[in-house]
Formats: structure tokens, C-alpha cells, sequence
């Protein structure tokens, strides 16, 4: 059962990586190029917070599975989206693109540090 329960747990945890990654390249592309609709991005973002804490809980859950302790190490990644989040929601002329960037810039790791850590992880599952 333990096994079963590891393996379901694997196979999502890979899902929900792949679903980041595309709302990662979503977050880039528009900081890049602003192709895409600032409401969207809003919806984006929100989407991108969410699935980074679905992961953690997955990665946590997995250790403990093990018998092992976990830290999830960008607790200021999720702080500063949520900042940014209020802010956009908060302001009469919303700017996503700077609370984005902000956001992102301010973060330790970087979101392309977590993004990296992530894919290594899902090469190993």
C-alpha cells in the first residue's frame, strides 16, 4: 500500500512539475515580450503560486514517506508573489509587469534556481 501510495504520489508530483514549467515559460514570455493579456497573466501567476505549493506539499509528504525531514527553501518566492498578487489586486492602474518583476527579483532563490531544482527533481522520479 505504502508503495502504491509513493508511486501515485511520484507520477503527480511529475504532472504538477511539467504544469509549472508551462506556467513558468508563460511568466517569461510575457516579461520578455508582454505578448499575452495582463489580466491573464494575473491568472498566471496565481495559477504558478498555486501549483509551486502543491509541489512542496508533494515533496514534503515524500520525505516523510521516507522517514526523512524536508525544508522548502523559497518561502520568500511565495511571500513575494503574494505581494505582488495584492498589489495588482490593489491598485486602481494595476502594473502586473513591474509587481512580477519585483517580485521575482527580490526572491532568494530565484525562480529560476527553484525552476532548476524542480526539473532535476523530475528527471529523478
Amino acid at each position: 500500500m505504502k508503495d502504491d501510495t509513493e508511486a501515485q504520489m511520484r507520477k503527480d508530483l511529475r504532472a504538477e512539475i511539467v504544469a509549472l514549467e508551462v506556467r513558468y515559460g508563460t511568466l517569461k514570455d510575457y516579461l520578455a515580450k508582454g505578448l499575452i493579456d495582463d489580466y491573464d497573466i494575473v491568472g498566471v501567476l496565481r495559477a504558478y503560486k498555486d501549483g509551486l505549493s502543491t509541489i512542496s506539499a508533494h515533496i514534503l509528504t515524500l520525505y516523510q514517506l521516507k522517514g526523512q525531514r524536508a525544508k522548502i527553501t523559497w518561502e520568500t518566492l511565495f511571500t513575494n508573489l503574494d505581494t505582488a498578487l495584492e498589489n495588482i489586486r490593489n491598485s486602481a492602474h494595476p502594473k502586473p509587469r513591474v509587481a512580477i518583476e519585483t517580485a521575482l527579483n527580490m526572491s532568494k532563490p530565484k525562480i529560476e534556481e527553484v525552476m532548476a531544482f524542480l526539473a532535476t527533481l523530475k528527471k529523478s522520479l
